[in-house]
This record gives structure tokens, sequence and C-alpha cells, in this order.
């Protein structure tokens, strides 16, 4: 047995009546379920189409390129959302699940991850989003390492990924404590592990600057890119939608830290200390979100959804109350697409 819950039927669906079924649904380990991923995503982010992209401002070299590819299109922009969310929720499904970072394998994440999006953001697409996959490639491949054997050559991918992430976004950079939190916490003390993911970020930077030299001398400003407006901003509180959804999650995500908590007491050491490291990426992304507060006055809104979305998974997974965890998941669901199509 290997603790997954056998696929949801016709009968199990119904019990109880069609609105008891989204937690259940989403609970099974069958991967069919992620047929549902795109009918969930064109419910919330269907009204991107309709709404005009971001100013074109100042962005880094490879958000750049696709703003000059997309153009002003706002179904191209919309389109490219949408199956950037698709990617990184399916991305944050099987990190969950191969690493085992929630007690039993599930779908849970693609689904509560774009609705914690949905509620929190305004649009779809962003340089942060953009970069968002390639950054979870990075944080996979360095909870890839175990505490024996090389890990140098899995360090300097997850540093070359970052740099990449980081094209994308610049404060993805700042991710490079979580890379090192987690390296310490699942191996013992090397100082060449700490010094190659920073190798590697520092060589992706340089030869940008290069290309970016040879083909226009002018200087390059990294900097700007991160005051730039061209994001998708969270909103916390503004209209009757907006301040519903945020009242709600508010309460779930406290239930989940909880939850979190006793799973993290119940693992094996690599079981914790991966929990650890997950928690040392969130912590990285809140910190990244409270000084573009500060700096900017707000933070995309896909910062706050990945952590969320996999922390809200936690005590949807096995809930004591059957119904009052498919009442969370309706509610989410209602007061996002509320949100989105208000």
């Amino acid at each position: 047995m290997d603790g997954s819950y056998p696929p949801p039927t016709f009968a199990r669906a119904f019990q109880g009546g069609i609105a008891l079924m989204i937690a259940a649904f989403f609970r099974s380990n069958q991967p069919a379920v992620m047929v549902a991923v795109p009918v969930v995503l064109a419910a919330l982010f269907m009204p991107a189409f309709w709404h005009a992209p971001s100013a074109a401002e100042a962005q880094m070299p490879i958000a750049a390129l696709m703003r000059d590819l997309m153009g002003d299109a706002a179904w191209a922009h919309a389109l490219l959302g949408i199956v950037l969310i698709a990617a990184v929720a399916m991305q944050l499904t099987v990190i969950c699940n191969a690493l085992e970072l929630i007690d039993r394998r599930n779908h849970l994440v693609a689904f509560t991850m774009p609705v914690a999006l949905a509620g929190l953001g305004s649009a779809a697409y962003d340089p942060a989003l953009l970069g968002m996959p390639v950054l979870l490639m990075a944080m996979r491949r360095t909870w890839s390492i175990n505490n024996a054997g090389p890990a140098l050559a899995a360090l300097f991918d997850a540093g070359l990924l970052l740099g990449l992430a980081t094209l994308c976004y610049l404060p993805y950079a700042f991710v490079l404590l979580a890379i090192w939190a987690s390296t310490s916490l699942i191996r013992p003390f090397n100082w060449r592990e700490y010094l190659m993911p920073l190798f590697a970020l520092v060589l992706v930077f340089y030869l940008t600057w290069i290309a970016l030299y040879l083909i226009d001398p002018a200087p390059w400003h990294p900097m700007l890119a991160m005051m730039s407006a061209a994001e998708d901003p969270a909103v916390l509180w503004n209209g009757a939608a907006r301040k519903s959804f945020i009242v709600l999650l508010i309460p779930i995500l406290l239930i989940a830290l909880s939850a979190f908590n006793r799973s993290h007491a119940r693992s094996v050491m690599r079981g914790k200390n991966l929990r650890s490291a997950f928690m040392a990426f969130a912590l990285a992304l809140s910190v990244i979100m409270g000084l573009l507060s500060v700096f900017k006055g707000s933070f995309p809104a896909v910062l706050a959804a990945v952590p969320a979305g996999v922390l809200l998974a936690y005590p949807l997974v096995s809930p004591k109350r059957g119904w009052l965890a498919e009442a969370a998941c309706l509610g989410l669901l209602a007061l996002a697409l509320w949100t989105r199509w208000a």
C-alpha cells in the first residue's frame, strides 16, 4: 500500500451532493484528475483575455524578450499566463508527491495554487510567473540531494536554474539563501557546496551581460527591472469580493500551518528536513514580498500563491470532518470566481 487514495467514483462524487466533491476529487492519486485542471484555469482566468496587458517597462532580458514576442495582444498575455499557471500547478504537485512533502500522494495542490493565485491577483501573466517554473526546477534540484554522496553537480545545476529564473524576475536572486538553507538542513557543512550555486548564478549573469553588450553596448541596468510596474500585483484588501476571499483564506491558512506542524512532527528525518527546506523557500519568498511592499508598494501575487497553495493542501488531504474540507474548497473557489468575474 502506498497510502494513496482510490480513484473517485460517481458514488463518492455525488455522495452528499455535487457541491461536496472538490476536495475528494483532487485528493485522489489518479493522474486522470489533472484533466480537470484546464477546466478550473479556464473558469478562473478567462477574464484575463479581455484585460489590457501591463505597461511595457524595463524588464529582465528573458521577460523583455517574451514581451517583444507577444506585443500588446491581450489574448497572447492571457494564454501564456494560463499555460504558466498550469505548469506551476503541475510542478508543485509533482514535487510534493515525488519528495513526499505531504503525508499522502494527491493532486490537491493543482487546485489550491490556481485558486489562491486567482483570489490574490488581478491578471494572468507577469515576469514573476514566467520565472516561477524555472525557480521550482532549481528548488527541486536542490532538494534532490541527500546527506551522503556527491552534491556539487546538483547544486551547480540549481544555481544555473536560479540564474535563468532571475533573468525573468530579478528578486528571485534572493532565493539563493533558500538553497543555502536547504543544503544546511540536508547535508553536513561543506563550504564548496555553498560556493557552487553562487558561482553558477554569477556565471549566468556574466554571460548574459556579455551577450547584451555584444548586441547593444548601452549599459544594462537590472535594478530598474525590479522597480517595474509590469507585474500582476497581489491585491489584499480592495472590494467586497477580495475582502471576502482574504477573510476566508486567513483562518484556513492558520489551520494549514497547524496541519503542517503535525505532519512535520510525524515525519522521519529526511521528511523533516525537506519540510523545513520548503519552509525556508516560503520564508525567502515572504522576505521578497515584504521588501517589494516596502520599496514598491506591491508584490507579484504568484509569490504568495505558491507557498499558500502547498500549505492549503495539508488540512485537506485527510480531514477529520470531510464536509468542512469540501466547504472550504467550495468557498475559496466561489470567492475566487467572484473576484475574477466581478
